[in-house]
């Protein structure tokens, strides 16, 4: 209450701020001319008054420096466990009242005020005209009145917001003061303890839904003051408030509870507005009001400097009453003659009739009313503020804003009671600050900011290079031009170092006071939002306009057929293509300054860097500590910068702690579908939202948490929204979106998906696209294919008070997810990582939204309302999300969850973890570029079809080949038949060569040219064009590729047939001309024939080892280390290198240190990671080749060095060093494949194996043999020598093509099967030791079970040598039966006619056919003296009793069992993808087989294995050395550690792939129940085996039944 000797003696006020009213006009210039009793006011009095306060201000400083140190804004942040069911007691602490706030709850406000009587609208009007033309009039009105709430001892709620108020810093106070105006909640002006104000601190609290207004700073807004003469307890001023500006007062609330603050005067300001009842943009009126409760004499002087409109509740009781007569002092007062102000407005509650009228005291006007506040009260109240609000509408501008009317931070305020304002930096200041660092956005960002500039070029070349991966030479031009950007960037960092705006932000990044580096920062923020706001906005309407073009004309068709319409068509996507880029370019934002400084600082070399430059890692880790966001993946490169991010992270480590733990949660969703809100309201940050894309990129924020033993801080990840116009239909929108979603996903512990409305596109496209990037990556391995996020699901701006539609969305979710699974394990396959148990969202509970327990939140929307007033925060949305957030944390950290337990991650595992995901998204590089799963699916069928073109042209090669290899035969018979013996010269080959190479290109022309026209019509498919230029491009580098390849493979044959056997028959040939010289009858050499038999031996051994040392003379084997040293001296790899290949001392030393320790090394090097991978290049080569050639050893060249380039391998001596190794390696490996290779092929080798052949032969002619007898034995011994091989590659054959279907072969799962029955065999024979034998060796194992299922398929050996031969005679009898009509010549003819029937006819031989190609020209004309009959049996009858007498093959049994080996060898050089037996590596630590297909590249498809009990194997706890029960895979998830002896060192199971280089860490978690009954059955055996411990503590499951387990085994076998 205020005594009335207050207003008797001091309240001179209308001598103070009002202005005459003259005719009705209203004057905006309020403050103009102020006189107060005795002295003059005017503006520079003002402002000097001003000053002065601040320079008190100054001097008190020391004494506040004493005060307790301020809490900082992230504070403000802390996340704690909400507890919803608090006492009321527990409500009014500042820590609850603190999570109201944050959370948007409920703080028992929003009253519905006084309401107003609708029956009589004439009161209203003639107010207005009353206050109009200035009459005086009364009328009465009906009036109700008030209830009071008795007085409690409860704490005021307003008293708890000044404590909460008072204990942060200004920009603690700032966030505060920002969400009450939110909420349209009136804010303190001070705190009375602490005599703090807040004038100066509101130049940076911006005023919620009116755009750029400042609440200190503003000059356009209309003023009203409310104050009341009434008692405290009986003031109805809050409920005015409520009624008339729709402000929210806490105040209010404590009355209604009756626990109303104890300070002797309060004053509080809000943002309201008033209805006006008109419609359109005059609809509702926005006005400041300040509310007073309690003494209002200390703040007089304030109000009237600010007041517009003073609306003051009298009071009825006659001491406190407000009376009009009291305004009158005696005094004469002058005003202009334009409109006066402020306007005052008396209401004094009265019982009975309502009346008002217009007064006029000392020509001040008042519009006074008497009666209850309800009724028409209210309504004449805004009839008053609607035209006060009119008037200064319609008044000049420049008078509105004029600088004489002062701004809420320049009032004094409560300067005699010793207040002082809330220190913070001055926002003009900064905002000039600003103006003089950057004029023009564009320009700074396109060129000004050159080192993101660069970086954006260089994420072009690093695509590009990820896209060509495979393509070694594109990788080495990326490389290069990598480089040359890194080198740009490091020559221009200098010079934008010294930019003005960066220097700027770096002088706010170093303040040292959290409260202002604070709101700096915020204030930038804001500045370059607002600029950049005005700067795109005719960019958007161009835009616009674009779009609606270009869409258009594409509905109307138009570009569809004619060129010309094309050709707009196109213009018109260029250009609206251009104009979004350009949008893209003209943004400027607080994410693209930490760019710059990103790059400034990694790109810089360290010695030059400044101590300022030295420190920003370190300044952007405490830029996250003050609750601000950073970016983590660059929204314009769509890169994350890898180092930069390292190192922040490594300093915010260091900051906080290293064993400060971090719970990661992602937010994804379409734009603008409430990602940023969310997030806000769930825990109290700033994130940016508005229409529209703010979020650019994945940005990410620290939240610091108290209250959970969990963890200790929660990184937020906000990811931009996905499907964004911005970038609809630009080049890589779909895989930009995708790789956001996955990148947000996979490094979360939780992940919301939000979806607006009920439309879940967000959830049917990208969803599956993340599940199949994720699904073949090392990251779904290590986590059997379940993801490590767990996924939740929002649906916001939903009615929730539909039941039926909350059930529908439900359904809709469940068949989404569903969907999504399918598809995504339809493209899969048959992958372990997606079988059902293992799916990605098994254990999502979807029963009941909204429930405690439910993964799925239903919302409704963020506001109550989208029109003021109800534009306020609707509690129920908050609320929804604080339990749902609790939910989260319960579902994410419980002790167990899908089999295995959560653990929080350090930020340093964190950030290895990033390079990890990162690494898994560019291998999905390919699977991120579709916007969907359906459109993956139309791809891999165009896939599919472009593989059967392949496969098509494939098999034309294979037919002309095989019938060019015929004919090869043919022309050498020719040759031979010609009676030529000696070797064709260099021309002749070349000749002949072209010929046969000319023949291929003929043949396949024309089946290019059908399969071109395929190719065309299959990429012209509807819904194929995007890839259509992709396969063309891929089709002519295969016609190139196979083309190469198969005149490469044709040569090679054609060598081989020309040249190495030409010269095995010369040599066979003179060998007999040397023989029958040495037997002729001269008489020089008749005495031979009498020769002994030991001196024939001795004679014939001497001609044939003359023969041998003549052939190794001319033909000696090759120098394999000689030949790839001098592929090495010509190499242009090794010249451009300028390195020596000498192998010195040190290399040699090098050599042997690879063959020890050096291995397993478990922090490898970049140089020892690329001889890892030079030795898996050799492994390749070994696998594949079967003999050398100078292109194997230049193409292991390039690929050596590209792995050189890949581990970013730079110093001269590491080049060196890696090229001396793999040199090294490719010797050893070629002088393998080499002496192979001679043994089976040389002239020499094939020679040798003709000696028994030459020895029968020399022994006939020195017995006097006939012509036609030695001619039969030559014959025989030909047929002979490839009768057997013959036949097997026929067997060998038809094996293959039985076996390659069977699933035993390509399914590893399967075969483990077939496995384990062959262990119960031994079993049951009672052979223990040998099958743990087999266990610790599998490849023993499985090649035999390999070797037995292949033999199990040979058709009747019997039958099919019998049908072979007989094949054969019918060949022999043909030939000899066609040499009937031929005079001469006759036993080439029968050779020739022969070779035609083993190449042509019902056999079809070549292996027969070859061993025909014998010149006998000048050695059997006696043969022609025979008559034809004699001739034909001689011949036949020799051949046909050879084949009678031939020893009978081995049984059945043993013919396969030797011949399946080979039919595995057969299987891996044709190295056909569907058809090859698995890898025989296996695990070093639990010896079980991988289970990839023979000849993998590990470096594409590690080994992996189902890992079985490692004791079986022999493995132990190093503890007690107890045989050890557990498997790798459980080993790795229980993060075990091993080692590999007693004295190397430990690794963790999770570092098995590098320990042991090209294997998976083990992650398959499958039963193996053969292999754990044995474990647990011969627990004995096995430790006595392996001199060790039995297993104290087999699990229970491992003790199963073995009939049941073989029962199970044959069942899933035979299909059953």
């Amino acid at each position: 209450m205020l005594p009335w000797s207050f207003f008797k003696a001091k309240l001179s006020w209308s001598l103070t701020g009002s202005t005459k009213m003259k005719d009705g006009c209203f004057s905006r210039d309020g403050a103009t001319n102020i006189k107060g009793a005795g002295h003059t006011s005017s503006f520079d009095q003002i402002v000097e008054d001003q000053q002065q306060q601040n320079k008190s201000m100054e001097e008190k400083n020391d004494e506040q420096k004493q005060l307790p140190k301020k809490k900082p804004y992230i504070a403000f942040l802390i996340d704690r466990p909400f507890n919803a069911t608090v006492t009321k007691d527990e409500e009014e602490t500042t820590l609850n009242l603190m999570n109201c706030l944050r959370y948007r709850l409920n703080l028992g406000l929003h009253s519905k005020g006084i309401g107003q009587k609708s029956e009589d609208d004439d009161a209203e009007l003639e107010a207005l005209i009353a206050l109009s033309l200035g009459s005086s009039s009364s009328r009465s009105l009906l009036t109700s009145g008030t209830k009071e709430s008795p007085p409690t001892n409860k704490k005021s709620l307003y008293d708890t917001l000044l404590e909460l108020v008072d204990e942060f810093d200004a920009a603690g106070v700032a966030e505060i003061f920002r969400l009450l105006l939110e909420r349209r909640t009136a804010i303190p002006l001070f705190v009375p303890d602490s005599k703090t104000h807040f004038l100066n601190l509101m130049r940076h609290v911006t005023l919620p839904g009116i755009d750029n207004i400042r609440l200190g700073e503003d000059k356009s807004l209309m003023r009203v003051a409310v104050v009341s003469c009434r008692q405290r307890n009986q003031s109805q001023a809050s409920e005015i408030l409520k009624s008339l500006f729709n402000i929210d007062s806490i105040h209010f609330q404590d009355l209604s509870t009756g626990s109303a603050s104890s300070k002797s005067f309060l004053a509080e300001i809000g943002s309201g507005c008033v209805l006006t009842g008109e419609s359109g943009p005059e609809k509702v009126k926005n006005v400041l009001v300040t509310h007073v409760i309690g003494d209002f004499k200390p703040l007089w002087p304030f109000l009237r400097l600010y007041s517009d409109y003073l609306l003051i509740e009298d009071s009825s009781v006659e001491v406190e009453s407000f009376c009009a007569s009291t305004l009158t002092s005696g005094e004469h007062i002058s005003h202009p003659e334009s409109n006066a102000f402020p306007f005052i407005c008396v209401w004094k509650p009265s019982v009975g009739e309502t009346r008002y009228e217009i007064k006029e005291l000392n020509g001040l006007r008042q519009l006074c009313i008497d009666g209850q506040l309800a009724g028409k009260t209210i309504g004449i109240f805004k009839s008053s503020v609607v035209a006060v609000i009119k008037k200064m509408n319609a008044a000049d501008q420049s008078q509105v804003e004029s600088q004489e009317r002062l701004r809420l931070f320049q009032i004094p305020l409560l300067m005699d009671e010793g207040y002082h304002a809330l220190e913070c930096v001055s926002p003009i200041e900064i905002k000039s600050r600003i103006f003089k660092s950057v004029q023009n956005l564009r320009d700074v960002k396109t060129k000004e900011f050159l080192l993101q500039k660069n970086y954006m070029e260089q994420a072009k070349h690093e695509e590009t290079k990820m896209e060509f991966r495979l393509n070694e030479e594109k990788v080495r031009e990326e490389d290069a031009k990598i480089k040359k950007c890194r080198e740009v960037r490091r020559a221009e960092s200098h010079r934008v170092e010294k930019h003005p705006l960066l220097q700027l932000f770096l002088s706010f990044l170093l303040e040292g006071d959290p409260g202002s580096r604070v709101l700096s920062i915020r204030m930038l923020e804001k500045e370059l939002v607002g600029r950049c706001e005005r700067t795109i906005g005719p960019q958007l309407q161009e835009i616009r306009k674009l779009n609606s073009a270009y869409v258009n004309k594409l509905a109307s068709g138009e570009g569809s057929n004619v060129a010309s319409g094309k050709k707009d068509l196109g213009v018109t996507r260029e250009q609206l293509f251009l104009a979004k880029a350009q949008l893209r370019d003209g943004v400027l934002n607080v994410e693209h300054l930490w760019r710059e400084l990103s790059h400034l600082f990694t790109d810089m070399e360290p010695k030059s860097r400044s101590s300022i430059v030295e420190k920003i890692p370190c300044l952007a880790a405490q830029h996250l500590l003050d609750g601000f966001c950073l970016e983590l993946l660059d929204g314009d490169s769509n890169m994350i910068h890898l180092e930069w991010i390292t190192e922040v992270l490594r300093e915010l480590g260091l900051l906080i702690g290293k064993l400060k733990r971090i719970f990661v949660l992602s937010v994804i969703g379409m734009q603008s579908s409430g990602k940023s809100t969310l997030l806000n309201t769930m825990f109290g940050i700033q994130m940016r939202t508005s229409v529209g894309q703010c979020t650019r990129g994945v940005n990410m924020q620290l939240v610091p948490v108290e209250g959970r033993a969990e963890y200790d801080y929660i990184l937020l990840l906000d990811t931009e929204g996905t499907r964004a116009p911005e970038y609809h239909g630009m080049p890589d929108s779909e895989k930009r979106d995708n790789q956001m979603a996955t990148l947000s996903i996979l490094l979360a512990d939780a992940t919301i998906v939000i979806t607006p409305g009920e439309n879940d596109a967000a959830i049917k496209e990208i969803l599956p696209v993340v599940l199949m990037a994720y699904q073949g990556s090392k990251l779904a391995e290590d986590n059997g294919g379940r993801l490590s996020s767990k996924v939740f699901f929002v649906y916001n701006r939903i009615d929730t008070s539909q039941k039926n539609k909350l059930s529908s969305i439900i359904q809709s979710l469940g068949t989404s997810l569903q969907e999504a699974f399918s598809q995504v394990q339809n493209l899969a396959g048959d992958s372990a990582l997606l079988k059902s148990e293992a799916r990605p969202f098994g254990n999502l509970d979807v029963s009941n939204p909204n429930s405690s327990e439910s993964d799925v939140c239903i919302l409704g929307n963020v506001k109550k309302e989208y029109e003021p007033p109800g534009d306020i925060p609707d509690s129920a949305y908050g609320e929804t999300l604080v339990k749902f957030r609790e939910h989260i944390h319960r579902r994410v950290t419980s002790v167990v969850q899908d089999g295995t337990t959560w653990k929080s991650r350090s930020i340093e595992e964190f950030s290895n973890y990033i390079t990890e995901v990162w690494k898994c998204i560019c291998s999905a590089n390919f699977t991120l570029n579709f916007a969907s799963v359906v459109e993956r699916i139309t791809f891999d069928k165009l896939d599919f079809e472009y593989k059967k073109v392949e496969q098509e042209l494939v098999e034309a090669y294979l037919e002309s080949f095989a019938g060019l290899k015929r004919k090869m035969i043919e022309e050498k018979g020719e040759i031979i038949s010609s009676g030529s013996t000696a070797l064709m010269d260099v021309v002749s080959n070349e000749n002949l060569f072209s010929k046969f190479e000319a023949k291929l290109r003929e043949e396949i022309f024309p089946a290019e040219q059908n399969l071109d026209n395929k190719m065309k019509e299959m990429v012209m498919k509807r819904g194929r064009e995007k890839w259509s230029l992709q396969f063309q491009r891929q089709w002519e580098t295969n016609k190139r590729d196979q083309a190469r390849n198969w005149a490469f493979r044709l040569k090679t044959s054609f060598v081989l047939l020309f040249n190495y056997e030409h010269h095995v028959e010369n040599y066979k040939k003179k060998m007999r001309k040397e023989i029958n010289n040495l037997f002729s009858n001269s008489s020089t050499n008749f005495s031979n024939f009498e020769w002994t038999g030991g001196e024939k031996t001795t004679k014939f051994e001497e001609l044939y080892n003359n023969m041998l040392f003549e052939v190794y003379q001319q033909f000696p084997p090759k120098d394999m280390r000689a030949e790839v040293l001098n592929v090495y001296q010509n190499s242009s790899v090794i010249k451009n290198r300028k390195i020596d290949m000498l192998v010195s001392d040190e290399d040699s030393s090098l050599l042997s240190i690879r063959k020890q320790e050096y291995f397993w090394r478990k922090n490898r090097n970049a140089v020892e990671k690329c001889l890892k991978s030079v030795e898996s290049i050799i492994n390749s080569i070994a696998a594949s080749q079967q003999c050398y050639d100078d292109s194997i050893i230049s193409n292991f060249i390039y690929d050596v060095d590209a792995s050189i380039t890949f581990h970013e391998v730079s110093t001269n001596s590491e080049v060196r060093k890696i090229h001396i190794y793999g040199q090294n390696l490719i010797i050893a490996s070629m002088e393998i494949i080499g002496r192979e290779w001679e043994a089976e092929n040389s002239v020499l080798s094939k020679l040798k194996r003709n000696k028994e052949a030459m020895r029968e032969y020399f022994m006939m002619v020195s017995q006097g043999a006939e012509k036609i007898k030695l001619f039969s034995a030559t014959m025989t011994n030909a047929l002979k020598s490839v009768l057997i091989s013959a036949f097997e590659t026929e067997m060998i054959q038809k094996a293959f093509n039985i076996i390659r279907d069977q699933r035993w072969l390509f399914d590893a799962r399967f075969m483990n099967k077939h496995i384990d029955l062959q262990l119960i065999e031994l079993l049951d024979e009672q052979k223990v030791l040998e099958v743990l034998c087999c266990i610790k060796s599998p490849q023993t194992l499985y090649a035999n079970v390999l070797h037995r299922l292949i033999a199990q398929n040979f058709t009747n050996v019997e039958k099919e040598w019998h049908d072979f031969t007989i094949c054969l005679k019918q060949a022999i009898k043909k030939a000899a039966l066609a040499t009937t009509e031929v005079e001469s010549g006759k036993a080439q003819n029968f050779v020739n006619q022969l070779r035609n029937e083993f190449l042509k006819g019902g056999l079809q031989n070549e292996l027969l056919a070859s061993a025909f190609l014998i010149n006998l020209s000048g050695e059997y004309e006696d043969c022609e003296n025979e008559e034809n009959g004699e001739f034909q049996d001689v011949c036949t009858n020799k051949m046909l009793e050879a084949l009678d007498n031939q020893e009978p093959l081995k049984n059945q049994e043993e013919f396969v069992k030797e011949l399946s080996p080979k039919v595995v060898q057969y299987m891996k050089i044709r190295n056909d993808p569907v058809a090859l037996p698995r890898c025989d590596a296996y695990c070093r630590l639990c010896s079980s087989l991988c289970i990839e297909a023979a000849n993998h590249e590990t470096s594409l498809t590690p080994h992996d294995a189902i890992h079985q009990p490692a004791g079986i194997a022999g493995f132990t706890n190093v503890i007690d050395s107890t045989l050890l029960s557990k498997t790798c895979s459980d080993c790795h998830q229980n993060n075990w550690r091993f080692r590999l002896s007693e004295i190397s060192a430990w690794h963790d199971f999770s570092d098995y792939g590098k320990v042991f280089p090209g294997w998976r860490v083990p992650r398959i978690n499958e039963e193996s129940p053969l292999r754990e009954y044995i474990f647990a059955a011969y627990n004995e055996e096995i430790a006595e085996k392996y001199k060790k411990k039995p297993c104290p503590d087999v699990p229970a499951k491992y003790f199963r039944d073995l009939s049941t387990i073989r029962e199970q085994l044959k069942r899933d076998i035979d299909g059953i």
